[in-house]
């Protein structure tokens, strides 16, 4: 913990991090969701560290007109639900419903929707990560001047070969799992660099 009362945060990207992404498909309905075996244990080892977990995604389907505003918040709720019975729950859901031709201010990597967490939730970012599978997220993670932990499932490996060098995380990690125990390792070590 950080100062009395405040809790550390790692902000997680949704699919490809913490849930299977559909190739070439939205996730439209809850039934869909599929989450990857190494999540639970994964935000089970963070919140018992003592960190609050922020899920910020970018959710253009609704942009793109494949879902309405309900059918998105019904797929929050489902996973909540299934989450919070693994006891693995997260704090908060925040989601940018825009189509990436909008050039909206909330769309990832714009750090605008962390912000607004921070403020909600009274967030410290000393010692905070973002985890995720996309340049977006990495991106993040410098906008709000906190490391970053790139994924190798979900688009990570498509991204790597399409950005190349320009995907600078903090650490690379297998999936979910294997960065939560490289936070938890930094976390041990006092390690506050970024």
């Amino acid at each position: 913990m950080t100062k009395k009362g405040i809790r550390p945060v790692v902000f997680l990207d949704r699919d490809g991090t913490l849930i299977h992404d559909r190739p070439g498909r939205y996730l439209c309905r809850p039934e869909q969701l599929r989450f990857y075996k190494s999540t639970f244990k994964a935000l089970k080892l963070l919140k018992s560290a003592g960190y609050r977990l922020i899920v910020i995604t970018n959710q253009s389907g609704i942009g793109r007109g494949y879902l309405d505003e309900k059918m998105l918040t019904r797929i929050p709720l489902k996973m909540r639900e299934t989450l919070r019975r693994r006891h693995a729950d997260i704090d908060a859901i925040y989601y940018c419903p825009h189509h990436p031709d909008d050039r909206c201010r909330c769309r990832k990597p714009s750090p605008k929707l962390a912000k607004r967490a921070i403020r909600d939730l009274n967030l410290d970012l000393k010692g905070a990560y973002v985890i995720g599978d996309k340049k977006a997220d990495i991106d993040l993670g410098k906008a709000l001047g906190i490391r970053s932990i790139f994924l190798k499932t979900g688009h990570g490996r498509l991204q790597r070969m399409k950005y190349g060098a320009r995907v600078r995380p903090c650490s690379h990690a297998r999936d979910i799992l294997d960065a939560a125990r490289q936070v938890l390792k930094n976390m041990d070590k006092g390690d506050d660099s970024r």
